[in-house]
């Protein structure tokens, strides 16, 4: 049906008529924004008062529908384009509001199928390592509590399975050629303890070149001292640590970068953790060394 056409003829009839919005809605107990709604053409006043509303303005049903005045001859010929008109009107509404059903069933399976993997992802244990900041409380206690001469990083892990043990590798380079890859510790840790959660500790001590590593977790600690780098080598200036930064997920039964150490003569070239485990990164130091760790 023509909104605009039907809404322009009730205005019309009622104008006739000398009534003004409010006094039509009134006699409709209605309001008249509803009203001003119809013969602006935005919708159709509801079923229940087009009889009232055609009484009022001396017109039929028919001649509301079509939105003119019919004369009697084409009554008959109006009412049956009136019939076609609402039944296509009502099976385009149909239509659309299959649609809209469709949509809002779609929408509402992403919704909950989002919450279902959200609240999984929530709830489950964690499985990842990572270092403490700098500045965090963590670190600033270890620094005030440690008795170890040199540079100390903290990491956190916390694992979504029980394991026996954690072990350490120690992988040397020397003017980027490897000269040496040896599992440096290895920390047995009971399952039935549950340490699914623990820090690891490193301090590193450039004047002696050792380090000290420890693992802490809920049942206790583990730790393996002076263990010694860069060995035989000397007359390093300049010096340089870098660990992982962002989350690293645990990748169990594999061996995974968790610190390297850069030493050079006259300066030394810096590589991110992240690089270094690309198997193509390139690395010209005079001398570096790498720690990994492997959960298993």
């Amino acid at each position: 049906m023509d909104l605009i056409k039907i809404g322009k003829y009730i205005a019309a009839k009622r104008k006739a008529l000398g009534l003004t919005q409010k006094q039509l809605a009134e006699k409709l107990n209605m309001s008249d924004k509803s009203v001003s709604k119809w013969e602006r053409g935005i919708c159709l006043p509801d079923v229940t008062v087009y009889l009232e509303l055609c009484k009022i303005l001396g017109i039929s049903i028919n001649e509301f529908l079509a939105g003119e005045d019919i004369i009697e001859e084409n009554i008959e010929q109006k009412s049956e384009e009136n019939i076609l008109k609402i039944t296509k009107d009502n099976k385009t509404k149909q239509k659309i509001l299959k649609k809209i059903i469709t949509l809002l069933l779609c929408v509402l399976i992403v919704f909950m199928t989002v919450s279902f993997f959200i609240f999984k992802e929530t709830n489950k244990s964690q499985n990842y390592i990572e270092s403490f900041l700098e500045e965090s409380p963590e670190m600033k206690t270890v620094e005030l509590l440690s008795k170890h001469q040199g540079d100390i990083m903290l990491f956190h892990y916390d694992t979504n399975k029980q394991f026996n043990l954690i072990s350490m590798y120690l992988t040397e380079y020397q003017k980027g050629k490897k000269i040496s890859h040896k599992e440096v510790c290895e920390f047995y840790i009971n399952p039935s303890q549950g340490a699914k959660k623990g820090n690891i500790a490193l301090t590193i001590n450039q004047e002696t070149s050792s380090m000290n590593i420890i693992v802490a977790y809920d049942g206790g600690y583990y730790s393996a001292e002076q263990i010694s780098f860069s060995k035989n080598i000397t007359d390093f200036n300049a010096w340089s640590i870098e660990k992982i930064e962002e989350k690293t997920i645990i990748k169990y039964g594999k061996e995974q970068m968790l610190a390297a150490l850069f030493y050079g003569k006259k300066g030394v070239s810096i590589i991110p953790i992240e690089e270094l485990e690309k198997k193509d990164t390139k690395v010209k130091n005079d001398y570096m060394c790498i720690l990994s760790f492997k959960f298993k």
